[in-house]
């Protein structure tokens, strides 16, 4: 009697079953990563613009969850340093765009043990927080930077911001910097959504003589 010859492995319902099973686990487990990546990530709102007399100041927020590592990185003494660039641009059709103001902000958060508080310093203002979610309101909100002089702004010129948050690894002891520069919980940033504008000239009052 002739054996039947063996099962092709594409037409064996064992192992058929075993390739779906083992795609439905790859498959939960690239969802899961992506998951990881985008908690994060950073949403960079749309700056809202000031006229002032001598120039236009941008607010902004920016909305993340610290990544785990980074928590663990700053309670062990490690300073998280945030590093905020906005430029002002006007469009030239024949020529790159010309930056005509540039604004910059540098915040940096830290950890204090025997206090159990948290200190935040952006630009001259310096808080104590007892609680991280409170440091990182203030690490979060981008309030009046400065990004263009008034002498710089031509009236009724139309000129563009746009810009860029992120945790600045620059700033890091120098063996973070070669140990996370390649680890996704490491790279916060995001660019700010482009705003445009018409500068024209705040109203002065002059005061009574």
């Amino acid at each position: 009697m002739t054996p039947s010859p063996p099962s092709s492995p594409a037409h064996d319902p064992r192992r058929r079953a075993l390739l779906i099973v083992a795609g439905t686990v790859v498959g939960a487990c690239a969802l899961g990563c992506f998951t990881d990546v985008m908690a994060a990530t950073v949403d960079a709102q749309q700056p809202t613009l000031d006229f002032e007399a001598d120039g236009v100041y941008a607010s902004s927020t920016v909305v993340f969850a610290l990544p785990r590592a980074l928590e663990d990185a700053l309670r062990r003494g490690v300073p998280l340093y945030f590093l905020t660039n906005l430029d002002v641009r006007r469009g030239r059709w024949w020529w790159f765009d010309q930056r005509v103001g540039t604004g910059q902000l540098h915040t940096r958060l830290s950890y204090l043990p025997l206090l159990e508080k948290y200190h935040v310093s952006t630009g001259a203002l310096q808080r104590s927080y007892g609680a991280l979610d409170e440091a990182l309101n203030q690490v979060q909100h981008i309030l009046r930077v400065k990004v263009a002089d008034a002498r710089d702004l031509v009236p009724g010129q139309t000129y563009q911001v746009t810009g860029r948050f992120e945790l600045d690894l620059s700033q890091l002891p120098r063996p973070f910097q070669i140990n996370v520069g390649n680890s996704t919980d490491w790279q916060l940033e995001a660019d700010f959504p482009a705003t445009s504008f018409t500068w024209k000239p705040p109203q002065t009052t002059a005061s009574p003589g």
